[in-house]
């Protein structure tokens, strides 16, 4: 949780504008490929679920069997990569924020973004691991001495530098130079900062709140759109609020890290990769088309004594390719609608509610929900088992789900059971906090359980 360099070297980098500006865009071009990257989020949260199976080394099984350890390499590294995009927020905000010599539309443009990251990723850092450090300073020695923050706080922290994001960001997408207008979705806008916010006030129920965002990016249509089920992870698809791109030049030559470590070209038990959970795979009504176009397959005809079928998500369909046809997806409209259906819902709002869900059954093939004496506990349980269909295996939805509803005890128990684990227990909700950095950090507390 360190600060970044000296304050000579971020005076020099933030007199600058190209230099400010590179300083934000070596945080997206790390949030995409490195130890955090939307495949991790979905690899790390589906094994430990039971959104997928087949893990492949030691620190994975121990995701898979629910017994991570605080020395587990992929927990310990995705603290680490989590920390060091806020430490780099922070570092962009303060270094603009003292600047006298930026532009100033993009001073505010730069400052406005670097808040919103931070937040981002203290709402994955706190449903990850609970209470966490809350560094918003870029001074290294202040830093290593903070304690826990209660999830209450942090919280605070994260609607806080949300709203003021919100107040500074307009509602087109900037360009390489921040301030022209583009057509690529992939800087955060007004529409990004308010599905994260939707999302942040579902979790801690303030149900209007989150309505109140959630239809306002509902209500620019004409920049927000479901399309059909092949055309939703395309780049700059009309359903993507925010998405992640590759660096260009495209020198790893791939599209996502999604279509990069989920599809399957070998058994999975071969290599670095896993398959969709059969609980995942049945969750899915036969007429479903998300399962025809969101889920391959890959058959083992080497088993024995009969060829073996794997699935795995399929969402993203390009594993290698320096064209970039594909983005990572990070917030969609289709979640926004789930999110304003079960806000409607909670607030007894039950014909709007069905309307919002029926959009996302009917784009899936499904038949509608029928709407004749609506109970309001079926209504929410319909709205969570599509957002299971909808979102699987995308940025830790179905995890968060199970804990932010209360049904994650009952679930995990079973999970855990049919893979021969460890009996689960309540404490296994939050992941532990790495042993490196309870060394590193004197006023850090482990979470109970580790």
């Amino acid at each position: 949780m360190g600060g970044p360099g000296s304050k000579v070297e971020a005076t020099i980098t933030y007199e600058d504008d190209m230099t400010a500006m590179m300083s934000l865009y070596h945080i997206y071009g790390a949030m995409f490929g490195q130890d955090a990257s939307p495949a991790k989020l979905a690899r790390f949260t589906g094994l430990y679920s039971d959104e997928l199976e087949l893990a492949w080394d030691d620190n994975a099984w121990e995701l898979y069997w629910n017994k991570i350890s605080p020395n587990n390499l992929y927990i310990t590294n995705l603290w680490n990569a989590c920390y060091s995009y806020i430490r780099d927020a922070n570092d962009v905000y303060w270094g603009c924020y003292n600047s006298g010599s930026l532009d100033t539309v993009i001073r505010k443009q730069l400052m406005a973004e670097a808040l919103f990251i931070r937040a981002y990723w203290y709402f994955y850092l706190v449903n990850l691991f609970g209470d966490i450090p809350v560094p918003t300073t870029t001074d290294a020695k202040v830093n290593a001495l903070l304690s826990r923050a209660p999830m209450s706080e942090v919280y605070q922290q994260i609607i806080s530098d949300l709203l003021a994001a919100q107040k500074d960001l307009g509602d087109e997408y900037v360009g390489t130079d921040s301030k022209t207008i583009s057509n690529e979705r992939t800087r955060p806008n007004k529409a990004t900062v308010s599905a994260l916010l939707a999302r942040v006030y579902l979790y801690l129920g303030r149900y209007e709140e989150a309505e109140q965002q959630a239809s306002a990016i509902i209500a620019m249509n004409e920049t927000y759109t479901l399309v059909p089920l092949d055309q939703v992870f395309l780049k700059n698809s009309k359903e993507a609020i925010w998405q992640l791109m590759a660096s260009t030049p495209n020198v790893s030559k791939i599209n996502t890290t999604e279509g990069n470590e989920f599809i399957l070209n070998q058994p999975p038990k071969n290599g670095k990769q896993q398959a969709i959970s059969r609980s995942l795979f049945r969750s899915f009504e036969n007429s479903d088309q998300r399962k025809k176009h969101w889920i391959g397959s890959y058959i083992d005809r080497s088993a024995s004594p009969s060829a073996v079928t794997y699935y795995y998500p399929y969402k993203f369909k390009i594993s290698f390719g320096e064209d970039l046809q594909e983005y990572s997806m990070i917030f969609r409209l289709a979640e926004i609608y789930l999110v304003r259906a079960e806000c409607s819902a909670h607030l007894g709002k039950l014909s709007e509610a069905l309307a919002d869900l029926n959009k996302i059954k009917h784009r899936a093939g499904l038949p509608a929900m029928p709407g004749g004496n609506l109970d309001k506990d079926a209504l929410i349980n319909a709205i969570l088992k599509e957002r299971q269909v909808e979102l699987f295996t995308e940025q830790c939805h179905y995890w968060f789900d199970l804990k932010r509803t209360g049904n994650v005890n009952s679930v995990m128990a079973t999970v855990t059971a049919d893979r021969g684990g460890e009996s689960w227990n309540a404490t296994k909700q939050l992941w532990p906090i790495p042993a490196e950095e309870i060394k590193r950090a004197p006023n850090l507390l482990q979470n109970e359980g580790y």
